[in-house]
């Protein structure tokens, strides 16, 4: 017997069976318990519309029938018949199910449910996953467990329906949440065209950090020969893990490597990496070996075969309001990086990791110097403390003897103070002051103490004038370690104490214009002429130790004149806007500014005034972007040097650079003349091409180039790439994306 209900025990029935029903459903949608969790932890009522709700409390079933609809919250589940068995926990759905979760879906002609075993069986069942936009599918989904299921004739793919460009399927699938899935008869689909096979494939399926196998890299170089790299991810715990590698090249040998992250606060976390190898070839200057295996314009050889990089940096949180920072950086030669600059652990994606994670670069590749520095430091308002030991590493082994090795910091402390008011006064003040200990293994070693304030008294004339009057003492003293082969007055204290004044004037001349030009109403143009004076006297320092420029202060009697250009467009919010606030473009900005040198007129130097300084920041269009610099020397009426760099683009993914670099240089070594362009052109909206050609035009010769191809669609790309570099070395790479799996290639 199946009474109908009347009005109020209806809406009790419907939120008691929604509340049964959606329970279940989720148990079978959630991947995770704590998902279910959250969804019971909500509030909000359930609602349920269906043409027919009845309840037998004979078999205590409720059911509803025609047009189910269960809602709450974000989540909307229809079906055209829904059923629940309170007494054996049984739950069931049929007739186009389909449960809306956000932006997830799951759809499927049936399902069935057991509350009390979790176990159950969606028919002819699809699953989307929007976060990683993936399509599960099979013809029958069975959850065997609280975190198991079974998929018979699976299919998975990040491709839309109803043809997707690829997926891979499988005849039986067994997933374990937080555990591994296993597939038989896997297969990877190019649309309908079977591209790879295997008979059995393990995979981890894991909510959390997962431990296992990456998508390795595959290339050819003549360098390197065929190379395979293969890492691996360890997930050690919540806030720590690491990357293993093993990169095997034909013509090299096996390197091996890893990488080991961690986070153990807001202010505190670190990566430490490190790779090295056994290399089957050597640059010992014989027979071709410099040419194959080294760089021609390196003039120092590398004979040792055993090759390694040690870097990593680490930010911690100390007490006191501290804070420490580390940078190692350790290398076996200066031909290493150059050597592995590209790839996994190379030198451009260590430099990319550095300065995402640290906001910190590292030498360039081809500095054979490598800073490694321990920072402290603790910063106020007005003043900063820094405490460093700051060690210089030499890559190369084979410098001549008697060449000087790299002088090390150990420690150099700073303590700096912005400029401030003093109070109660029209002065203001700021300072700088530092105490190194030099060190280097042959030559002078010694201590050296510097503190240097500066008094300030800005002003006003005739409002229109801002003057800037300053002055400022240095003083220094050194402290030589004692050594054998050094004069006994090298051992005694040096003192050194100079004065410096410094006279800064300058005013505004500003106009405004109206026009109407890409959205801007107003042009502001201002004027900015200075005059600066500066003096420091000329002191004999001969007697005073040199370790860096702080020891040598040249003496200065200048006047330098500039004068500074810039143009501010005003863009007005458009009309049915909420805001009432105007934007302010700040489209193009030119410098000159030049020198005149008293004392070289005084000494009868016929060329008292310094080279012409320019410098030019123009941005006259929002895809648009110009840079330049220039010397001009007056005397001899030609440029010194010049750079400037062209950067256009637009919002299809269009983007063209030029850089060009001019120095005159006194020799013909110090002399510089190059070109950088590169380019990217969106032929269509699936296809890219790319160039990049950078060449010496002072050495006439070629320093790098490549092309390469993108193709791009909704699912899965493709990247190929050709690259040639200054030593005629050519490298080819494909890489095909699969979007959600990782790539294949390289």
């Amino acid at each position: 017997m199946q009474p109908d209900l009347k009005q109020r025990d209806r809406r009790d029935l419907r939120a008691c069976m929604a509340a049964w029903i959606v329970w279940a459903l989720l148990s079978f949608y959630g991947a995770s318990e704590s998902h279910a969790q959250d969804e019971s932890g909500q509030t909000g009522p359930w609602e349920i519309t269906a043409d027919r709700i009845t309840y037998n409390q004979f078999t205590e079933t409720y059911t509803a029938e025609g047009n189910v609809r269960l809602t709450r919250e974000g989540r909307v589940l229809t079906a055209d018949e829904v059923r629940f068995d309170k007494k054996n926990g049984q739950a069931s759905a049929e007739g186009n199910v389909h449960l809306l979760s956000g932006q997830d879906s799951l759809t499927g002609r049936r399902l069935d449910l057991n509350l009390n075993t979790e176990t159950g069986a969606l028919s002819e069942g699809k699953l989307f996953l929007s976060q990683n936009h993936m399509y599960v599918s099979g013809k029958l989904i069975l959850k065997t467990g609280p975190q198991t299921y079974f998929v018979q004739d699976a299919s998975v793919t990040t491709c839309d329906p109803p043809e997707p460009a690829w997926r891979i399927t499988g005849k039986d699938l067994k997933v374990t949440i937080e555990g591994y899935g296993f597939v038989k008869h896997a297969a990877l689909w190019a649309k309908e065209l079977p591209v790879m096979y295997t008979p059995y494939l393990i995979f981890p399926v894991k909510i959390k950090r997962q431990s296992g196998l990456l998508t390795p890299e595959f290339s050819f170089s003549d360098r390197k020969g065929v190379e395979y790299l293969q890492p691996f991810f360890w997930a050690i715990g919540d806030s720590t893990d690491a990357t293993f590698f093993a990169d095997y090249m034909s013509e090299r040998g096996m390197r091996l490597g890893a990488e080991y992250r961690y986070v153990a606060g807001e202010r505190a976390w670190g990566t430490l990496m490190a790779d090295g190898l056994d290399d089957r070839r050597i640059d010992d200057g014989l027979a071709d070996h410099s040419q194959r295996w080294g760089y021609t314009d390196d003039p120092f050889l590398r004979t040792n075969s055993g090759r390694y990089w040690l870097r990593g940096k680490i930010n911690q949180n100390l007490p006191w309001g501290m804070t420490a920072k580390v940078d190692l950086d350790v290398v076996s030669d200066q031909d290493y990086l150059r050597e592995f600059k590209n790839g996994l652990n190379g030198f451009d994606e260590t430099e990319t990791v550095f300065l995402r994670s640290f906001s910190r670069d590292v030498d360039d590749f081809t500095d054979p110097l490598r800073e490694n520095q321990l920072n402290i430091n603790r910063l106020w308002t007005d003043y900063a403390f820094n405490a460093n030991a700051r060690w210089y590493h030499d890559a190369v082994r084979s410098r001549p003897p008697g060449a000087l090795s790299p002088l090390q910091n150990l420690p150099e402390i700073t303590m700096d103070g912005i400029k401030q008011k003093i109070s109660g006064s029209p002065f203001y003040y700021d300072l700088a002051s530092s105490y190194t200990y030099f060190y280097r293994e042959e030559g002078d070693r010694g201590h050296r103490a510097d503190v240097y304030p500066r008094i300030y008294y800005p002003t006003r004339l005739f409002n229109a004038l801002s003057v800037e009057p300053s002055a400022g003492i240095r003083q220094t003293v050194w402290r030589m370690d004692p050594y054998e082969t050094a004069p006994a007055d090298d051992r005694t204290n040096r003192y050194r104490a100079i004065y410096d004044l410094k006279l800064d004037t300058s005013t505004d001349l500003y106009r405004i214009y109206r026009f109407d030009t890409a959205g801007s109403d107003r042009l502001k143009h201002n004027l900015r002429p200075q005059i600066i004076y500066q003096y420091i006297p000329d002191e004999y320092q001969g007697d005073y130790p040199e370790f860096d420029a702080l020891d040598r202060i040249d003496p200065q009697n200048l006047i330098t004149f500039a004068l500074t250009n810039t143009l501010i467009a005003r863009k007005p919010p458009p009309p049915d806007s909420q805001t009432t606030r105007a934007v302010y473009i700040p489209f193009l900005r030119f410098r000159l500014e030049e020198s005149f040198d008293i004392n070289k007129y005084n000494d009868g130097d016929p060329r008292p005034f310094s080279d012409l300084f320019g410098e030019l920041d123009l941005r006259p269009g929002r895809y648009v972007q110009l840079d330049g610099d220039f010397l001009w020397r007056p005397y001899d009426g030609e440029f010194y040097g010049y750079n400037v760099a062209l950067h256009l683009w637009d919002l299809r993914g269009d983007r063209f650079s030029l850089d060009y670099r001019f120095t005159r240089g006194t020799t013909e070594l110090q002399a510089v003349r190059s070109v950088n362009a590169s380019a990217a052109w969106q032929v269509t909206q699936y296809w890219q091409l790319r160039g990049r050609y950078e060449r010496d035009l002072q050495g006439k010769q070629f320093l790098e180039s490549g092309v390469g191809v993108s193709y791009i669609r909704q699912c899965w790309g493709a990247d190929f790439d050709y690259k040639r570099d200054e030593e005629d070395n050519s490298s080819i790479s494909a890489v095909v994306h699969l979007t959600g799996l990782g790539s294949l290639g390289r």
